[in-house]
């Protein structure tokens, strides 16, 4: 039995139902959900076992169902984009923005009392716990249903999502603000009730994460490479695209797929791509070596010591990647150029069959011409750095696609 933790992340929640559309599909069982902010507002809708329903609302999210605030200021808003490190300053900037307050959250209110079953939440079997944070007594509050007064779920829920642009939540005369303050990622929460099986579900949004101090847990975390937007960004097209994402992450994490931003099936064979290099001929390779402005290696060391090395610079990939690692990303680099369909998952043939009926191949010399030294690394320039990419990645791959 996992206990399910969800963090903080505002317009990113999308991710998460994503993901938990697929751990539902996989039959993982659940015993808990712990969630912050918009994870607490998720959390609800899972453990009343309505995840189809909140994956449709995520695809129908717009602007207007969570905020009452005019075009011109929400568009502001959106732009900005924030952080742990800007977080003071961005505040300081909504309360100009705003000036009247904060932004009016009514729609949400209105959108949780539409589709929050108190009553279900409270008879699952499935446990429920947010975090929330009382500025008027100074003190976290990290809640499950039992410590929720009958008939104030969707309360506490708004007090959970309570972030410093919206309007302040009174319960009680109490005034409360996003439990992100205390704890943006209660994983902690999730470990008081006795779980140690724990499926975690990052947005990377701003807040605090407190350290994990239990030992003998077992966690399992879903987590993007791409970036989600702005936690207010909610834009329906962009929710839609992190819905896949988050679906094909937790299906990659527990099929064990192989790949950055695609998604294969993991029986790769690293000899197929150590073999394809080791058989680029002497011309190729050196060709190769040129584009990089390498010259003067026997052209086996020349693959292996410096082209190869370098490559793994200009992508930014980790040194610890196999050959196959490696060439899949390359691959994967081919495919985004070329808007390769990512949100299915491929065999090795597929995904090489895929990229082949979209590739075009840059044929040219890499322009602009460039001393050898710029060439390489950090100090290839931004403008061509993408033509010498294309030109090694396309001279590697020529054979295959």
């Amino acid at each position: 039995m996992y206990g399910l933790v969800l963090e903080g992340g505002g317009a990113r929640g999308a991710y998460q139902i994503g993901a938990c559309k697929a751990l539902q599909e996989l039959g993982l069982p659940i015993g808990a959900v712990t969630g912050t902010s918009v994870g607490a507002l998720n959390a609800a809708m899972i453990v009343q076992g309505d995840i189809d329903k909140t994956y449709q609302l995520w695809e129908n999210i717009s602007p207007a169902k969570i905020l009452a605030v005019d075009e011109e200021r929400l568009l502001e808003l959106r732009q900005q984009h924030l952080n742990t490190s800007n977080l003071s300053y961005y505040l300081k900037r909504f309360r100009e923005i705003l000036g009247d307050g904060g932004l009016d959250v009514t729609p949400l209110r209105a959108l949780l009392e539409e589709n929050v079953d108190e009553d279900k939440v409270r008879q699952s079997a499935i446990d429920l716990g947010i975090v929330t944070v009382s500025l008027s007594d100074f003190k976290p509050l990290e809640l499950f249903i039992e410590d929720i007064p009958e008939g104030r779920l969707a309360d506490y829920l708004m007090a959970s999502a309570g972030f410093p642009a919206f309007k302040p939540e009174l319960m009680d005369g109490k005034r409360f603000i996003d439990g992100g303050f205390h704890d943006n990622l209660p994983v902690n929460l999730m470990i008081s009730r006795g779980f140690t099986d724990i499926i975690v579900i990052r947005t990377f949004g701003p807040g605090r994460v407190r350290k994990v101090m239990k030992k003998g847990l077992h966690v399992k975390t879903i987590s993007p490479v791409d970036d989600l937007g702005g936690i207010l960004d909610f834009d329906g097209d962009l929710a839609k695209r992190n819905l896949q994402l988050g679906y094909f992450d937790a299906l990659k994490l527990f099929q064990g797929l192989d790949g950055n931003r695609y998604y294969l099936d993991p029986k790769i064979n690293e000899e197929f791509f150590m073999q394809m290099l080791i058989n680029l001929t002497e011309k190729k390779v050196l060709s190769i070596g040129k584009i990089l402005g390498f010259r003067g290696l026997p052209y086996r060391r020349m693959l292996f010591e410096q082209i190869v090395p370098q490559i793994r610079e200009l992508l930014k990939i980790d040194r610890k990647a196999n050959y196959a690692e490696f060439s899949i990303l390359l691959l994967e680099e081919i495919a985004i150029r070329n808007q390769v369909d990512r949100f299915k998952i491929y065999t090795l043939e597929e995904f090489l069959a895929a990229i082949k009926a979209q590739y075009i191949p840059h044929r040219g010399p890499v322009r602009p011409e460039l001393p050898d030294v710029l060439k390489r690394g950090r100090l290839a320039p931004l403008l061509a750095r993408e033509k010498i990419i294309n030109e090694v990645i396309y001279q590697l791959f020529e054979e295959i696609l």
